[in-house]
């Protein structure tokens, strides 16, 4: 008994379900929701968006309920433009507020001052510029002024807990300290990225989820603009913001960020114990992980609310055990290697490459052991991969049994002409430079910064240099952003050259890069489209990258050159660091 209640993870569980109640402000209700447009005025539910006319003027007004005036901050995302509110028939003060016309952030307000306890009316003008209108409201995520003491106090303790988990699975103080930058530098990033912030589609993602929640039901794969994926995700997403509604309608959101933010803690977990399998406990591993841990756009997809996380979760898993059963041949680890897979499979059709990938291996491994897993471990991950593909693809089984064509990206027809790719061989072949130096940032409508060109566009979207992100518009910015271009460039060349030197050792982690790779080509050639072209697709080979981008290093011949580049590496992730906490200044 006295062992049982000196473990550490007993008590991890309880204390992630209180770091979830201390992000939940307290009790506030939104009620009598309604427009005022053209004269006209209806019930409406929030979020809200409609087609409207450019320049049409609308209203929105709600009664908030609230039991602490001190809670009564939160985020209003109007679209387009916010120009006055009313509290309790009171005018609030608009000026020096940032971010009244945003409508992917919005802006961060504090009524305390202002609401009373009880009931309050709101009344919100706001002016469509063009496109939909309408308005969302959501917890705030201010940076780190929305932050209170004890915000601050449970990510210590969620860090604390990190690090008892990591140390029960054996991981040694230097790779442990490296998961815990990594998974602050994400806490950071989560205080300044809201729900639809810098996201792919998270409206999509969020109206299947909705569906799920509220109608109890799959969508039909072609009903909604990401109905395609696997239901996996969407019906986790569902069951939390159920649980969320009964407390905090308007923090469920939020509280899917912050399941996203734990996913990719797992994920970089994963990813150090690969690189780790590989290289030993020595401090090329760890500059390699350091480096994985901190890549920026990494990093920034950890809050993102979509399927993406919970692939690069199952992706790193397979990827892991896979190496350890190429390593040691447990049959335990064909089993946990085809699990990973099929987590991954569930979560994305990606999945499809890394279960291939694996199977890959296996055979390999069979080959030139002449020597198969046991049966049991064998039946058990048969099993378990025809369990989750079976669940997880059954619409698209259904309309391949009822002749209906199969597509692996079932909305690309819909896709905006705007993002069209050319698709010639030289796209694929040619690497620009000059854009790439000179133009630090990219945008999938604009060929600025080597657009047109496959490894152009991969290489900074690896690193998530969308023109729209805030750290971007500085003149500190741009530097910084050209310098991390610079040494990405610098990884992605040594990373070729270590894995022109693989070892027979280094299989399962050079084909599980090239197959993704291969992956991201095919996709990129039959969807000729700027977002089959993103990195986030295939985001879990930074790990296998930086590995044999520390091997590359290892071989140089030159030793002066080589304590330079290490340093270069090194400037690579602490960059990567301030580049990404920056953004929350």
């Amino acid at each position: 008994m006295k062992k049982i209640l000196r473990e550490p993870l007993l008590y991890v569980l309880p204390l992630l379900a209180v770091i979830y109640l201390a992000t939940i402000p307290g009790k506030i209700e939104f009620s009598d929701t309604k427009i005022t447009r053209n004269n006209k005025t209806e019930n409406i539910k929030l979020p809200y968006s409609v087609e409207m006319l450019p320049q049409e003027p609308f209203l929105i007004s709600f009664k908030l309920s609230v039991e602490n005036t001190r809670e009564a901050k939160f985020n209003l995302i109007p679209d387009n433009c916010i120009e006055y509110i009313l509290i309790n028939g009171k005018p609030f003060p608009l000026d020096g507020i940032e971010g009244l016309c945003d409508y992917g952030k919005g802006a961060y307000f504090d009524f305390s001052g202002y609401a009373q306890k009880g009931l309050n009316d709101f009344e919100i003008y706001i002016i469509n510029h063009g496109g939909p209108g309408g308005l969302r409201i959501e917890a705030p995520y201010n940076e780190f002024k929305s932050l209170s003491t004890m915000h601050y106090f449970f990510a210590l303790l969620l860090l604390i807990s990190l690090a008892l988990i990591l140390r029960k699975f054996k991981f040694k103080s230097i790779a442990i300290a490296i998961i815990l930058v990594g998974a602050a530098i994400r806490l950071i990033a989560y205080t300044y990225m809201g729900p639809t912030q810098f996201s792919f589609d998270a409206e999509a993602h969020l109206e299947y989820i909705q569906i799920v929640s509220e109608e109890k039901r799959v969508p039909k794969i072609n009903e909604t603009w990401s109905s395609f994926h696997p239901p996996l995700y969407y019906i986790v997403s569902a069951a939390i913001k159920n649980t969320a509604d009964l407390f905090a309608p308007d923090s469920a959101y939020r509280i899917l960020q912050q399941g996203q933010v734990l996913i990719s803690f797992a994920s970089i977990a994963f990813g150090v114990a690969l690189i780790i399998s590989l290289f030993g406990n020595c401090w090329l591993a760890y500059l390699a992980a350091f480096i994985s841990v901190l890549w920026p756009g990494f990093v920034l997809a950890a809050p993102r609310i979509g399927n993406d996380g919970l692939f690069y979760l199952g992706a790193l898993f397979c990827m892991f055990f896979a190496q350890r059963y190429w390593n040691l041949r447990k049959n335990l680890d064909v089993f946990l290697a085809s699990l990973g897979a099929s987590i991954a499979l569930a979560a994305k059709s990606s999945g499809f490459v890394i279960l291939a990938a694996w199977i890959i291996i296996y055979i390999f491994n069979a080959l030139r052991l002449l020597k198969i897993a046991s049966l049991r471990a064998l039946f058990a991950s048969i099993f378990v991969i025809a369990l989750f593909a079976g669940l997880s693809n059954y619409r698209t089984i259904a309309d391949i049994f009822e002749g209906k064509k199969f597509e692996l990206v079932a909305n690309s027809s819909g896709l905006n002409g705007g993002m069209a790719l050319k698709n010639f061989a030289g796209n694929y072949m040619y690497f620009d430079l000059k854009e790439h130096i000179t133009v630090p940032y990219i945008t999938a409508w604009s060929d600025d910064g080597g657009r047109q060109y496959f490894w152009n566009y991969a290489l900074k979207t690896s690193l998530a240099f969308y023109s729209n992100i805030s750290l971007m518009n500085s003149y500190a910015g741009r530097t910084l952003a050209t310098m991390l271009n610079i040494l990405a460039l610098l990884i992605f060349a040594l990373a070729l050259w270590g894995m022109m030197h693989a070892k027979a050792k280094e299989f399962p982690a050079l084909f599980f890069t090239l197959s993704l790779f291969a992956a991201l080509i095919y996709l990129r050639v039959s969807i000729p489209f700027a977002s089959s072209n993103e990195f986030r697709h295939i985001m879990p080979v930074l790990f296998p990258l930086a590995y044999f981008a520390m091997r590359g290093t290892q071989i140089l011949p030159d030793s002066r050159v080589r304590k330079f580049v290490y340093m270069a590496l090194l400037s690579f992730a602490v960059l990567s660091f301030a580049f990404v906490a920056g953004n929350s200044i």
